[in-house]
């Protein structure tokens, strides 16, 4: 496998997605945490298998605005960045949007909250869209490949 055949993503999101590695035992923030980071990886693997998986990176943004987050979200928040390669460049492709399948997979997926996040959000779930946006993804392929 050359790396001409691999795509990048990456992934930003206000739900707390912390690797935690926990999957057992009496520490339970920690499962939930893990549990949030498990839906992120089934939901991507819905449409391919991710590898070179970069584990979920904690970060406070004091100006939100300057993300792509729906408008009921500002101020300062904990934002989690991920990122992580499939084999096929156009699989998550809809028309001229190359993560336009990736958000469909997200779309109201449940999640775990009253974690570690900062955003509260008016559903449990994972939403791509609009002013209640709190995940979204940037193609890093095709970044690198347009400058």
């Amino acid at each position: 496998m050359s790396n001409q055949q691999l795509h990048s993503f990456a992934g930003f999101t206000l739900v707390d997605i912390t690797a935690t590695g926990v999957t057992r035992g009496v520490d339970e923030q920690k499962r939930n945490q893990q549990r949030n980071w498990e839906t992120v990886l089934q939901a991507i693997g819905l449409g391919a298998q991710p590898v070179d998986v970069q584990l979920p990176v904690e970060s406070i943004f004091t100006d939100i605005s300057i993300t792509e987050f729906g408008d009921i979200y500002s101020g300062e928040q904990k934002v989690w960045i991920w990122s992580f390669t499939v084999e096929h460049a156009d699989v998550f492709r809809i028309k001229d949007d190359p993560v336009g399948r990736l958000e469909e997979y997200f779309s109201q997926v449940p999640i775990i909250c009253g974690l570690e996040e900062t955003a509260r959000f008016m559903l449990p779930i994972f939403y791509p869209y609009g002013a209640i946006k709190n995940v979204y993804f940037k193609s890093i392929s095709d970044y690198i490949n347009n400058t």
